[in-house]
Formats: structure tokens, C-alpha cells, sequence
């Protein structure tokens, strides 16, 4: 079977597109928080655009080995599906809700960011989802690409690596190939959908951690609420 070659050229406007639009989608939404549009404009900085560059290659490079893929995992081949199981929760947004509002609650510093670029990655995942509309292998619906729990679980495992650094990240980053891999496996998803979404979480991820340049803080004395401050962070 040959490469749909409709939804390749969606993949590549839309993915052009993201890079083009963020920015001045984000100004003219005048009503989204102020740090959340700085999340939107830092998602297509150089850093950012590299991201996007790298994972657009990959996503063109993955969407030729498709078919190939599909029919050695297909049906569980390298994968149990009780195994596969895991991934699929792991990425279904229950974990990440969970760690990152930890973050929240215990450093808001690290949860904001954390919650903002899962957030709009996810966001970004359903407009492409229903844009480009590319029909999962199992032909169940028309939504495959990207793939939205790769997305979640690559943006948690940027957000820990930029809160703590690569060795608490590290496990993270399996999860998320982990993840990726049980969604080929369940034949939810061409390995192509799993790149895309992989970088669009990576993408988004670090987006949050380099917007902004005042952190909250929360003030305790004896284990009861002192007061909030605002520390003003140099040096991105």
C-alpha cells in the first residue's frame, strides 16, 4: 500500500502552518492570559522552530516505513496487549494530570509551565487531528494523526526534564516511547502519528519554561499560608 500522498501534503502545510501562525494567533486572542501567549510565542522561537524542523524530517522520514511498521506489530506481534495496556494509560492524561498537579500544588513554579504547554499541546494535536482527518489503521476513525497520548506523555517528559533535569526525565522519556510503541501495537496509530505527536509534545513542552520571567511563589510559616511573592528570574 502506498503512502496516502493527500494527507502527506496536509501534514506538511499544517505542520508549516504551526510555525507560521502561533505567534499571531496568540496576539490576537486578546482575552488568553498574558503568560499563556508567551507559551504560544516561545513554542516557534529558534529553539522552538528547530523542534518543529527536526520533527517535521522525522514525521516525512516515518511516514514511508508506515506499512512495514503496521504489519510487524499488528495483532500484538512485538507487544502484549496486556503490556500495551499500560502505555495506553500512561498517555490517556490520568498520570499527567496527576504529576503536574502535584507540581501545582507543591512548586507552581514548575506546574504552571508543566500545565501550560500540555495543555496547548494538546490543542494543537486535536486541530491537526481534525484537519488533516487521516483514517487510523484499524479504520475505526478519522483522527490517527497526531497521535494524542504520544503527545502527552513526550510533553511530560520535556516539562521533568526541564523542572529537574535529564536523570529524573530519563524514565519519562521511556514512558514516552514506551507509550508510543503500545499505540502501534493496538493498531490506533502509524508510527508516522506517533513521531508527529512525540514532537509536538517535546515542542510544546519546554515552550512553558522559557516565557516567563516572573515565578509565583507561595510564602508558609509554621505549616500555615504567610503571603505570595513574585521573584523575578534572569538569566533564560
Amino acid at each position: 500500500m502506498k503512502p496516502n500522498r493527500k494527507i502527506f501534503r496536509k501534514l506538511i502545510f499544517l505542520f508549516f502552518l504551526i510555525s507560521t501562525s502561533c505567534k499571531s494567533f496568540a496576539s490576537e486572542l486578546n482575552t488568553w492570559p498574558d503568560e499563556t501567549k508567551e507559551v504560544m510565542h516561545h513554542s516557534v522561537d529558534k529553539t522552538g522552530l528547530w523542534i518543529l524542523g527536526a520533527g517535521v524530517l522525522a514525521t516525512v522520514t516515518a511516514f514511508q516505513f508506515d506499512e512495514s511498521t503496521r504489519n510487524s506489530w499488528r495483532d500484538h506481534q512485538l507487544m502484549p496487549a496486556e503490556t500495551s495496556k499500560v502505555g495506553e494509560f500512561w498517555g490517556q492524561g490520568i498520570p499527567e494530570v496527576l504529576i503536574i498537579g502535584s507540581q501545582l500544588y507543591f512548586e507552581p513554579a514548575q506546574g504552571l509551565p508543566s500545565a501550560e504547554g500540555l495543555l496547548l499541546g494538546n490543542l494543537a494535536v486535536q486541530v491537526l487531528k481534525y484537519s488533516i482527518g487521516r483514517e487510523r489503521p484499524d479504520h475505526s476513525e478519522k483522527v490517527s494523526m497526531p497521535s494524542g497520548h504520544t503527545q502527552s506523555s513526550f510533553s511530560l517528559a520535556t516539562s521533568m526534564t526541564e523542572s529537574y533535569g535529564w536523570k529524573v526525565g530519563l524514565p519519562f522519556w521511556g514512558m514516552g516511547v514506551f507509550t508510543g510503541l503500545s499505540r502501534i501495537a493496538d493498531d490506533k496509530h502509524w508510527l508516522s502519528d506517533v513521531v508527529a505527536g512525540a514532537a509536538i509534545g517535546i515542542m510544546f513542552g519546554r515552550a512553558g519554561f522559557y516565557s516567563r520571567p516572573i515565578e509565583p511563589t507561595i510564602l508558609f510559616q509554621s505549616g500555615r499560608f504567610d503571603g505570595f511573592a513574585l521573584n523575578y528570574r534572569v538569566g533564560l
